[in-house]
Formats: structure tokens, sequence, C-alpha cells
């Protein structure tokens, strides 16, 4: 039966992990790894397709064919199988760490009200705290950074005090963007500012960009001024209406 199954045209579990495992090696031919590509198209199935989007996760030493196979799927996964796609590319972002292809795939199937949707769900399981998935938290901030939606600046905030410095920086980054006085998230959103300057473990670079941020939003921080002087980076301090100049 084993054997039988080997060579028939049967989509099974074991020969999709063969044909995915055969495109994802860069040390094959490049036309063996289109037919394994070819094979899974051919097969359809939710489990094949998962396996083509596995594709936009790996990246190969060379740029040119490694652009040129990835715009493949992606034009395989909306163009052919449309529909289809959606749920194994939303899959895929919710449990692997190179997404930011899979994230820009899905942007062409799906609402972006439905998109910030997803985002905001996935960055919500990996807690600031959680070093495993810092590539992760870094593309789907960006990722929502081009979206302006109520959900995203309370998504987005309590990554002002990851663990990792780039997702601070870039979480910062979208907030000062996104918020401005007389935005709903403005007052939570100088308070977490606030939180990240007076940080005593924060580097000097995580510093500056909170400064940065609160001078951009023009935060009244008077009642704060004596707990916070001893925080402010060079180069940055507290004006006489309570807003920080740098």
């Amino acid at each position: 039966m084993a054997l039988f199954d080997f060579l028939s045209k049967k989509p099974t579990p074991k020969k999709i992990e063969k044909l995915t495992a055969r495109m994802l090696n860069e040390h094959h031919q490049q036309q063996v790894r289109q037919e394994a590509m070819d094979e899974l198209v051919a097969f359809g199935t939710p489990e094949a397709i998962l396996g083509l989007v596995r594709r936009l996760g790996v990246n190969f030493r060379d740029t040119i064919k490694n652009e040129q196979e990835k715009r493949t799927v992606r034009t395989l996964l909306v163009e052919r199988f449309g529909e289809q796609s959606i749920q194994p590319l939303i899959d895929f972002i919710g449990e692997e760490q190179t997404i930011s292809a899979a994230i820009r795939t899905l942007a062409q199937l799906v609402a972006a009200d439905r998109l910030v949707g997803i985002l905001t769900e996935t960055l919500a399981q990996y807690p600031p705290s959680d070093h495993r998935t810092t590539d992760a938290k870094l593309q789907l901030v960006d990722a929502l950074g081009d979206h302006e939606d109520g959900r995203v600046v309370p998504a987005v905030r309590p990554y002002a005090m990851d663990h990792d410095d780039d997702v601070r920086v870039k979480a910062m980054e979208l907030l000062e963007g996104q918020v401005a006085p007389g935005h709903d998230e403005y007052d939570a959103t100088v308070e977490m500012l606030v939180k990240v300057l007076s940080d005593p473990e924060a580097s000097g670079r995580i510093t500056r960009r909170a400064a940065q941020a609160l001078a951009a939003l023009k935060a009244d921080l008077s009642a704060q001024r004596e707990g916070l002087v001893e925080f402010l980076p060079d180069g940055y301090r507290i004006g006489d209406d309570g807003v920080v100049v740098g």
C-alpha cells in the first residue's frame, strides 16, 4: 500500500511534505524545485497550497532566483488559487517568523479591515517579553504601520516596552506617526512613552527615541518634570511649557 501511494498521484501528506522540502532546498537545481512547485500546484489541496506559501518564508543566497521564485509563488497564490490561499496564508503568518512576503500576498486577497484584524491578533500572541519572536513582531509592526485603523495604536503600544530595541524603536515610530494631540489614544500613548523614557534599563538609543516622540507629540510633562529630568538624554530638556525640546 505504501508503494502504491508513492507511485500514485494522490496528494498524501508525506508526498506534499517531500515536495515542499524539495522546493525549499536551494541546493537543488532550479528545474527540480520548479517541478516540485508544479506538482504542488497540480494537487491544489489546502496542504499543498500551504507548501507553496512556505516558499515565501525562505530566502536563498542567489537573490535573483530567490525573487523570481517568490514572484511566481505570489502570482500562483493570488491569481490561480485566490480565496483558497487565504487560510493557508493566515496559518503561516500566525506560526512562522519570516512573514513579510506572506503578509503582502494576503493583502492582495483580503480587505484592509480584515487584514488589520489578522495582524493585530497575530501580534497579540507574542508578548513583549518573548525573545523568540522578535522577527515576527518587527514584520507585524511594520505591516501595521501601513494602516490608519483604530485598532493599530493600542495593539502596537505595548511593544514600546519590548525586550528588543529594534522592536521598541519601530513601535515608537508608529506611535509618533499615527498619534497626535486630540487622538483617542493620545493620553495612553504619552503615558507609555514616559514609561519608556524613565525605564532604567533602556539604552541611550531608546531614551532618545522616546524623547523625540514626546517632543513630536507636544506632550505636556509639567507635572512630571522633576521625576523625568534625570532620564532625559543629552540634548533634550523640558521647556517652560512642559514640552520636551531637543
